[in-house]
């Protein structure tokens, strides 16, 4: 729980609540009670953030869906961490999606995600679970079950050491033919890690030396002890390509992240790309790729 010390206000305007922080006013169509849940998890400063969620983050999937939605309405969708639930309701409006199951570790934020599918009548969610860190290397669904997996800003929050376990699962689980979808995923290997720490070329540096690199170019960090800078789900190591691909099943995958329009804006990165023959996101700040399972071998 974050502790609120800051003066607050909610107003009800129509369909609408007005939530008033210190003069500030922020719009939403979120209900009183999901707003004092967020705020009970996430604190007063970082309330606001959560409102417009829903449309930053469908930003990244709109060019998935403006093709599934032409071809498709039987889609059984696995959204892997659900947060607050943003994403979920995006979801819920596609056409091509009938079917969405969703988890999270956090039970505070499932208990949110709940609350909207009473209150914002997300019918096609069909299961949302709490489970812990340990359960989710192992997910509680059949091989082969789902159309698509969306995993947005999930990858660089598992454990390090581990992590090739949690992606291994998110295939298992993925019918051929099916499509799992990885975004804003931070890249190791972009010569700035501005998502935790924020310093250049932390997230290649061994962790006791990135420890050290830290406290002394980052006040924030000097209050942060060694074993907390890196526990699992610390995020400042941040996720590579390798990464996002298969790595104890036999199966054989392919990058349709071009065929859905992921492609990097820079021309700079497309040249290079080109040159070495490679996906444009070995060079991205962030990872927004797609693949396709071609084939199970198992």
């Amino acid at each position: 729980m974050q502790k609120n010390t800051k003066q607050y206000e909610i107003i009800e305007q129509g369909n609408e609540r007005i939530l008033i922080v210190e003069g500030k006013e922020y719009k939403t169509y979120y209900s009183r009670k999901i707003i004092d849940a967020i705020i009970d998890r996430k604190g007063i400063d970082i309330t606001p953030l959560y409102f417009p969620k829903k449309k930053q983050r469908s930003i990244y999937m709109d060019p998935l869906f403006k093709l599934l939605n032409e071809i498709s309405t039987e889609l059984r969708v696995l959204e892997v961490g659900c947060s607050c639930g943003h994403v979920t309701e995006y979801l819920n409006d596609q056409r091509s999606v009938k079917e969405i199951y969703t988890y999270d570790v956090d039970k505070a934020f499932v208990d949110i995600t709940r609350i909207k599918i009473d209150e914002l009548n997300l019918h096609k969610v069909k299961s949302i679970r709490h489970l812990t860190n340990q359960t989710t290397q192992s997910l509680p669904y059949e091989s082969n079950f789902f159309d698509l997996v969306v995993v947005q800003a999930v990858v660089e929050h598992l454990p390090y050491e581990n992590r090739y376990i949690y992606v291994d699962e998110y295939y298992r689980i993925l019918k051929v033919n099916g499509i799992i979808g990885f975004w804003e995923t931070p890249n190791r290997y972009f010569p700035y890690e501005g998502h935790s720490v924020g310093l250049p070329f932390i997230e290649i540096i061994p962790p006791q030396i990135a420890y050290i690199y830290a406290r002394l170019f980052r006040g924030k960090m000097r209050k942060v002890s060694f074993p907390e800078f890196v526990r699992a789900g610390s995020g400042w190591r941040n996720s590579s390509y390798y990464e996002l691909l298969p790595k104890t099943h036999m199966i054989e995958i392919q990058d349709v992240s071009y065929e859905f329009g992921y492609k990097s804006k820079s021309k700079l990165i497309r040249a290079i790309s080109k040159v070495f023959n490679v996906p444009d996101a070995f060079f991205t700040r962030s990872l927004n790729v797609v693949f396709k399972k071609i084939k199970d071998y198992e």
